[in-house]
């Protein structure tokens, strides 16, 4: 016969830290942090599907990026699939979505960035604000 005996000072609560289990995050949960987090950067527009290096119509300006994650314990390493509407410089919003996925994943999922790989795939701009004069 096993005997239980509580921690001493007394049973241990369901309010006690150390008794309420753990969060596992899914990859899937984690992807949608990314794509939200490297949505929230300015400028940043879905990525354009290519084949054989040729693009396949044009980048949806209002649509979502893509993602893909890999987490092992506690790191993950991130790729982004993104377009970036012209004249923004590419540099500089490809380093805010890195910045801005390392810190909501920190914020929001207590995980490590090991390595954000942000692929741009079209320079997309917005006709619609643009009138042509005649």
């Amino acid at each position: 016969m096993t005997v239980v005996q509580d921690a001493p000072g007394g049973p241990a609560s369901k309010d006690d830290p150390g008794m309420r289990g753990a969060l596992e995050l899914r990859d899937r949960a984690v992807v949608r942090l990314v794509v939200a987090a490297a949505s929230e950067v300015h400028e940043v527009a879905a990525p354009v599907s290519r084949v054989l290096g040729q693009a396949l119509g044009s980048a949806d300006l209002d649509g979502r990026v893509k993602a893909d994650v890999t987490v092992a314990g506690d790191v993950a390493t991130v790729r982004v699939s993104l377009s970036v509407r012209w004249p923004a410089p590419i540099v500089e919003v490809a380093d805010g979505v890195r910045t801005r996925v390392t810190q909501r994943l920190s914020e929001l999922a207590g995980l490590r960035v090991s390595h954000v790989d942000v692929r741009v795939t079209a320079l997309p701009t917005d006709r619609r604000s643009r009138r042509r004069v005649r």
